[in-house]
């Protein structure tokens, strides 16, 4: 059975690569990209079966980067659904901004950093099943 593939956006590129190495270590292809373009364009030639997604990316922001792949989803651009968790250090002020901003951006789950890496790999995992 072929591993599953995920897509790490995030400009910190330590970050990216400890996500990336514990990913790995459970099992998973991890693929990377450093902003928003990148993010849509490496979405586009390798169809991920998730995305996690940083919200603070050169280019365009993680909300708009995942507002396009979901409504390319919902297009039929891509053949199955790419379920995207979105990581973000910052709460908005104002909560129905906040909540404006979630449901804008069509992600299926949103983490707060600082997050523990075992939470992640557990969450990836069972979306995955």
């Amino acid at each position: 059975m072929p591993k599953k593939k995920i897509l790490i956006v995030d400009d910190e590129i330590d970050l990216c690569e400890t996500i990336k190495f514990n990913l790995e270590d459970a099992g998973y292809e991890v693929l990377t990209a450093y902003d928003g373009y990148s993010a849509l364009g490496i979405t586009r030639s390798e169809q991920p079966d998730l995305i996690v997604l940083d919200v603070m990316l050169p280019g365009k922001n993680g909300y708009e980067v995942s507002r396009f792949i979901k409504e390319d989803i919902e297009k039929g651009v891509y053949p199955k659904n790419i379920p995207i968790i979105i990581l973000t250090a910052r709460k908005l002020e104002d909560p129905r901004r906040e909540e404006f901003v979630k449901t804008w951006s069509h992600a299926d789950l949103h983490i707060y950093k600082p997050f523990e890496m075992d939470e992640l790999i557990e969450i990836i995992g069972k979306i995955l099943k």
